[in-house]
């Protein structure tokens, strides 16, 4: 045990705990009545937890957050980390640890396990400093995340699929990704995208390549093989085709006039 002078936190326990040590008797953890704040950092896909009678997917880099009083129990999850703090000072507790949710996915969670290997480490060694300065540090980066994917869930849907097309052009990108990746049925992910673009996500990512194809054309010299795997397009002859059908040029056509205009004497 950990205590922070000044605060009145205690870090009681760090640890990695193994799938096979929470589900012994049965696939569902028994429901419970948390008794301290708890982090949980879950490192594999799979199951669902369920906080007060909520139900939230499990996928690795997930993060649970539970305050005293909250009812949890979970379906299947895999290994995890979990952490286990109390605070002296109940009112000061809900001021500091209110806004945090009680369930967020990570972008990137390998900066976090970091983290909480250290706070392990610290805890271990009875290191006071290290390890307050280490759950903060936590917790800090999970508020931030949990802020940035507040300001990205007030954009449509349209805007999030289409940055997301843009940031993967050049990958496969099929209906059911997007579905995946955004947490939403294909049907209605692909009619609510088209409502505010009247294109198809698949439409969209072709437009992208379409522009992107263009900037290498008139910036670069690269040959036209190489610039149609760039965009994304399975063989060349696909890339020229489908340029083709989108602009009533071809590729080199489309260089040769733009960087050459016909102009009257």
């Amino acid at each position: 045990m950990s205590y922070v002078a000044g605060l009145g936190l205690y870090i009681d326990t760090a640890r990695f705990v193994p799938a096979n040590a929470l589900f012994r008797y049965g696939d569902i953890t028994e429901e419970r009545t948390v008794q301290c704040y708890e982090l949980v950092l879950f490192l594999k896909d799979g199951g669902y937890s369920v906080i007060n009678g909520k139900k939230y997917p499990i996928a690795a880099g997930s993060v649970r957050f539970h305050r005293p009083g909250d009812r949890v129990y979970s379906y299947r999850f895999n290994e995890i980390y979990v952490i286990h703090f109390t605070v002296d000072n109940e009112q000061k507790g809900k001021e500091i640890f209110c806004t945090y949710p009680h369930f967020i996915k990570l972008l990137d969670a390998e900066t976090e396990i970091g983290i909480i290997k250290k706070l392990i480490t610290a805890l271990v060694s009875q290191n006071d400093f290290d390890c307050v300065c280490s759950l903060f540090e936590l917790l800090g980066r999970i508020k931030v995340q949990f802020a940035l994917q507040q300001q990205n869930n007030q954009k449509t849907i349209a805007e999030r699929v289409k940055k997301y097309v843009e940031d993967h052009f050049s990958e496969k990108i099929t209906l059911e990704d997007l579905a995946h990746q955004f947490h939403l049925h294909p049907v209605y992910l692909q009619r609510k995208f088209k409502e505010e673009t009247n294109l198809t996500p698949s439409g969209y990512q072709k437009k992208v390549r379409i522009s992107k194809a263009k900037a290498y054309l008139l910036t670069t010299d690269l040959p036209m093989d190489e610039i149609s795997e760039l965009c994304g397009f399975c063989n060349t002859s696909y890339f020229i085709s489908v340029f083709k059908s989108n602009e009533n040029l071809t590729p080199f056509q489309y260089k040769q006039y733009a960087l050459f205009p016909i102009t009257n004497l």
